[in-house]
């Protein structure tokens, strides 16, 4: 059996405006869904999110991970 470790991380990301969301998304995994988009897409997209979250006061985001390590055992043939 292979040797895990799993940490889960709390996490708020504080948003200055509505465009640090879009930032954020960018700096992300998310940022080859936006790619595939094409531009004028994504521009959409973009308006209708920055608008709805200005609408709502969004102020953070929740921004938990977990993390996970795990050793392969050796093999016989490594182990001697």
């Amino acid at each position: 059996m292979a040797d895990a470790d799993i940490l889960a991380e709390d996490g708020r990301q504080v948003l200055r405006s509505p465009e640090d969301w879009w930032t954020i998304v960018l700096g992300s995994g998310f940022r080859s869904v936006v790619d595939q988009m094409g531009s004028d897409t994504a521009e959409r997209v973009r308006t209708a999110n920055l608008a709805w979250i200005g609408s709502q006061d969004v102020t953070s985001l929740e921004t938990n991970v977990i993390y996970a390590t795990a050793r392969k055992p050796k093999s016989s043939a490594q182990a001697g």
